[in-house]
């Protein structure tokens, strides 16, 4: 049997092995022909990992020492020891009467690696005798932790510390001279074993390891058949309750005649009761806190006699595995006073006082309420149990809150030989809480903090925004006006001589207009530049004084009030970035066009190239095509290009191997189609329409960066060209985007992405 994970559940390893096709079967047999036949416990206990896997023949004698049917009914456990050692058996089979300890076994089988040392496999195990138990091996908990004794009938001596069911069977927490061990066996009606708390007892079993999945040792156990492998060494006292009282202050002090491995008596005045987890108390001037699984309810200021084990708690001694009983009343034990320093140097642990602090984060996830307190650059946490009734309420961050409790010191380091001469030293502390009547607000905090500084600040982003997308849809109208003016223009041309008088008055009313637009395009182009230089500097001093401020006072800021001028900062970036790109937008429309008839391939090429950093450390493959040439603006279409197979290389980033493919679409008499297609994000059709849109994103910072002004840009290009650009894609299956100059209409059936002229 072997253990892996909880001490209180134990886990049977069995490496099972499927069937294999009749030659390969045949081969195995034939090599475990030519393996010696193992005869004594020992050989195959004492086989490596990777002889054991070979399945020598075993055939053995020995004697039960344990065997359990319970853990797991399909594979009982079974320990089997010879002259030569012990070993763990796998049995094929569960058998008909069950094995008893002292059982003398005839047992033929194969090895096996075992989970943590050689076992046997494919066990038949026949009843031939009787045997004594075979004589134990003394052991230490030292020598067991080397694994050296696996599977060995031992000896062990040491002080029960407690006794517990699990299932059909019975635990015994034993405290070695040099650790605790756990000891487990079968429950059977009649065997007493709660009598043994407390008891120096003499115990003999099988020693079993602990181990994780890689087969390393994590600890060890023991197993032993019954009742009549413990012998009372020195029995415990009958009323443990008559024990001398023990003082707090004298608790694991310097004794030249220690007996702090069995329980001691204290009595106190109740401090704090989590039942069925902890109990504080006070002794005069020391407290102490106790483990328990007792829940006998206690009120603070009643008078507890309480018996347990002492160990060494995280600073001060504590009590473990304790049991306690009321004994009278007294008045309640009064908090005392401390700063947050003070109860940091370790002299009030498990002492009732009252702190206060100003809270900086509360926990409302965790099974126990939990609040974190600053005070003087020191940060602590109060804990209130769950079954104490209401959860502590949701206070304002930054309140002023004062806390009465239990001081709990956490993390002790033993600095033997510093400066302190061996003493250890505490690095934190906690507060244990009674009720929610143990935190009082103080002090609420002022509205005018970081956190509504930074929603001032959002708001006055949200309306530079604003003024962008109103600059942005009057240039939009502009634009449409322009449009109709030409229509106009065309309609009138095909009138003739019967509107000739006409024309000249429609000729000054164009002219006029004309002169208007241009002189509102000046304005906004001048607006523009004015908006985008109005709008750095307030940037430029937002963020400016976000740093100021974290320079001059990041050493007092609470950790969230960092993190929102953090927030500010990358805001502050992203709105510049936003700014630059609209300019550049715009920029782009007023350049007028320089038609060539132009070889897209060197273009495709150059823009490639432009982006080979980006590839750095990624599976990037480039399929592009023999492209037809257009009449096209070359650096615009470069442009094109940048933001298509820009976007293609990022939004396939995720990609373990990324495709990239350019190629076209021709037709007779038509324009060709060029297509860029990658196998990356993708995105949901449902939202296309906002595809081509300013500032439209479907995805977040987090995940892929961007403005969301590249496919816009796009979309003006080919637009300014006469053209129309659509796409297709589907979630996690990549994207298609489509373009073709001087085109009206798309191909294809499926619904798709458009912007027409």
């Amino acid at each position: 049997m072997r253990r892996s994970g909880s001490l209180v559940s134990i886990t049977v390893v069995l490496g099972l092995l499927s069937g294999a096709p009749d030659s390969v079967g045949q081969q195995q047999r034939s090599e475990r022909q030519a393996l010696p036949t193992l005869t004594r416990a020992y050989d195959a206990h004492s086989l490596s990992s990777e002889q054991a896997a070979r399945s020598y023949p075993v055939h053995l004698r020995g004697v039960v020492t344990y065997y359990d049917p319970y853990i797991d009914p399909r594979y009982p456990t079974l320990w089997v020891s010879d002259h030569s050692g012990g070993i763990y058996v796998v049995l094929s089979s569960v058998p008909a009467v069950a094995f008893k300890a002292g059982d003398l076994v005839e047992i033929t089988g194969t090895s096996a690696a075992g989970g943590y040392a050689p076992v046997v496999k494919d066990g038949e195990a026949r009843v031939i005798g009787k045997s004594p138990l075979p004589p134990p091996a003394r052991e230490t908990l030292g020598q067991m932790l080397t694994g050296a004794q696996d599977g060995r009938w031992v000896e062990v001596e040491g002080v029960v510390q407690a006794v517990r069911e699990s299932g059909k069977n019975i635990d015994l927490d034993i405290a070695l001279s040099d650790g605790p061990v756990l000891a487990t066996t079968i429950k059977k009606v009649g065997a007493d074993y709660d009598s043994l708390v407390d008891a120096k007892v003499r115990l003999r079993g099988n020693q079993a390891p602990l181990f994780n999945h890689q087969g390393a040792m994590t600890g060890t156990y023991l197993v032993f058949p019954d009742r009549a492998q413990v012998t009372v060494m020195e029995p415990p006292p009958a009323h443990p309750f008559t024990l001398p009282i023990s003082p707090v202050s004298g608790l694991l002090r310097f004794n030249p005649k220690p007996a702090w491995d069995h329980r001691v008596h204290i009595r106190g005045t109740v401090t704090l009761a989590w039942p069925g987890r902890l109990l504080c108390l006070q002794d005069g001037p020391q407290g102490l806190c106790a483990q328990t699984d007792q829940t006998t309810p206690l009120r603070p200021g009643e008078l507890a006699d309480v018996i347990g084990f002492p160990i060494m708690g995280a600073f001060t001694p504590a009590l473990t595995r304790a049991t306690y009983e009321a004994a009278g009343f007294q008045s309640p034990v009064p908090a005392v006073a401390v700063s947050a320093d003070q109860a940091l140097r370790g002299n009030h642990d498990a002492e009732l006082v009252e702190l206060t602090g100003q809270l900086v984060g509360q926990d409302e996830s965790a099974s126990d309420s939990n609040i974190v307190l600053s005070s003087r650059n020191l940060v602590f946490s109060a804990v209130l149990p769950a079954h104490s009734g209401p959860r502590l309420p949701a206070w304002k961050i930054g309140s002023t809150l004062k806390v009465v409790g239990v001081c709990s010191m956490k993390g002790g380091a033993d600095r033997v030989g510093a400066a302190r001469n061996g003493v250890s030293i505490p690095e934190s502390f906690r507060v244990l809480l009674r009720s929610p009547q143990d935190v009082v607000v103080i002090k609420t905090p002022s509205w005018w903090n970081p956190a509504h500084a930074i929603s001032m600040l959002g708001l006055a982003a949200m309306l530079t925004l604003a003024v962008l997308a109103w600059v942005y849809v009057l240039r939009q109208q502009v634009q449409e006006q322009t449009h109709f003016i030409l229509q106009q223009l065309q309609e009138a041309a095909k009138l003739g001589l019967q509107i000739r008088t006409l024309n000249e008055d429609l000729e000054e009313r164009i002219a006029k207009r004309t002169e208007q637009l241009e002189a509102t395009n000046h304005e906004l182009e001048a607006f523009s530049y004015s908006v985008s230089h109005d709008l750095r500097s307030p940037l430029r001093h937002i963020a400016g004084f976000s740093r100021i401020l974290v320079n001059d006072f990041g050493a007092v800021m609470a950790v969230g009030a960092r993190e929102h001028l953090q927030q500010i900062e990358n805001a502050v970036r992203r709105m510049e970035m936003m700014v630059e790109a609209l300019l550049k937008m715009a920029v782009l429309r007023r350049r007028p066009l320089q038609l060539s008839h132009s070889e897209l391939n060197p273009i495709v090429d150059e823009v490639i190239a432009m982006l080979q950093p980006e590839c750095e450390g990624r599976d990037v493959e480039w399929r592009v095509a023999n492209l037809p040439a257009l009449d096209c603006d070359p650096i615009l279409m470069a442009q094109v290009f940048q933001n298509l197979l820009g976007n293609a290389l990022k939004y396939s980033r995720n990609r373990d191997h990324a495709v990239i493919e350019v190629d076209s679409i021709t037709r007779p008499g038509k324009p060709a189609i060029i297509f860029v297609r990658d196998n990356g994000a993708g995105f949901n059709m449902k939202y296309a329409d906002r595809l081509f849109g300013v500032f439209q994103r479907f995805h977040t910072d987090s995940e892929f960066e961007g403005t969301g002004v590249g496919l816009a840009t796009v979309h003006r290009i080919i637009q300014k060209q006469g053209g129309m650009i659509w796409a297709e894609s589907e979630p996690d299956h990549g994207a298609t985007f489509y373009f073709a100059l001087q085109m009206t209409e798309q191909i294809g059936t499926t619904p798709k992405v458009t912007a027409a002229s």
